[in-house]
C-alpha cells in the first residue's frame, strides 16, 4: 500500500490507471448485485408537487417481479392503486456497488485528498454506464470519486456526477441539469454496499420550467445470498 501512496504522490494528476484504481475496480466487479437485502427510503420534491416519501424494500431471493416490495408513503400504508402502480414501475439496475465497475476504470487524473484518500476526476464516462430513459448520458456526464485507502480493502465512499451538457426526452422533457452524490459504506467483512445519495435535476416538462430533488437512504442491508 505504501508503494502505492508514493507513486500517486509522485504522479498527481496521471491519466491512466493506477494499482489503486485496479484494485477497487476488481472489488467492484466481483460484487453481486443480487447478494443483498435491503430498505431503500426515497424523498422527492418536485416543483409544484407536495413532497413525497416512499419506502421500499428489495429481497433478491424473490421471483423478478416480486423484489421490490412497497413499505409505505408518506408514513402511511399504501393503497392497493399505489402497490399496484409500484409493480409496474420500470426500474433500473439494483442498486449495488457493483455499478461503479461500469466506469471506474477509465482514465482519470488523482489527486491526494487527505490522509488515506485519493481523488480520481473522470472527464466523461463510458457509453452505457449512465441511462436515464433510453438516453445515454455518460458522454456527458463527469465524475469523481473518492477512495479510502485507509481501509484494508480500498473502497470508493463518495460518488459525484454532473451533467455537462442538457438533453431532451421523449421530446415532451427537457433536462438542463443535473448533480448527482453517491455514499457507500463498507461491512465488516470488507464487502461494499449503497449507503444513500441525492440527485437534483432541473429543465422543462411540456415548456415549464421546474426542478426535481431526489434523496435515497439505505438501512437494514444484509447479504442473503
Amino acid at each position: 500500500m505504501r508503494a502505492v501512496v508514493l507513486a500517486l504522490l509522485l504522479v498527481p494528476g496521471a491519466a491512466q490507471a493506477d494499482a489503486l484504481q485496479d484494485r477497487v475496480l476488481a472489488v467492484a466487479r466481483a460484487t453481486s448485485p443480487d447478494r443483498y437485502a435491503f430498505r431503500r427510503t426515497t424523498a422527492i420534491e418536485r416543483s409544484g408537487a407536495a413532497r413525497k416519501v416512499v419506502v421500499e424494500s428489495f429481497d433478491p431471493r424473490l421471483a423478478s417481479d416480486a423484489r421490490w416490495t412497497l413499505v409505505s408513503v408518506d408514513g402511511r400504508a399504501p393503497t392497493s392503486k399505489e402497490v399496484a402502480e409500484a409493480r409496474k414501475m420500470k426500474r433500473g439496475p439494483t442498486p449495488s456497488y457493483h455499478e461503479i465497475a461500469k466506469w471506474f476504470g477509465g482514465p482519470a487524473s488523482v489527486t491526494p485528498a487527505g490522509p488515506g484518500r485519493f481523488l480520481y476526476r473522470f472527464a466523461r464516462l463510458p457509453a452505457g454506464a449512465i441511462k436515464i430513459g433510453s438516453h445515454d448520458a455518460s458522454p456527458d456526464t463527469m465524475a469523481e470519486a473518492l477512495v479510502n485507502a485507509t481501509a484494508a480493502i480500498p473502497f470508493v465512499e463518495r460518488v459525484r456526477l454532473r451533467s455537462t451538457k442538457g438533453f431532451r426526452v421523449m421530446l415532451v422533457a427537457k433536462v438542463d441539469a443535473i448533480t448527482a452524490t453517491g455514499r457507500y459504506r463498507q461491512l465488516a467483512d470488507g464487502s461494499v454496499v449503497p449507503d444513500g445519495g441525492t440527485s437534483d435535476t432541473t429543465g422543462s416538462l411540456m415548456g415549464k420550467s421546474g426542478a426535481l430533488k431526489v434523496a435515497i437512504g439505505y438501512s437494514d442491508v444484509r447479504a442473503v445470498r
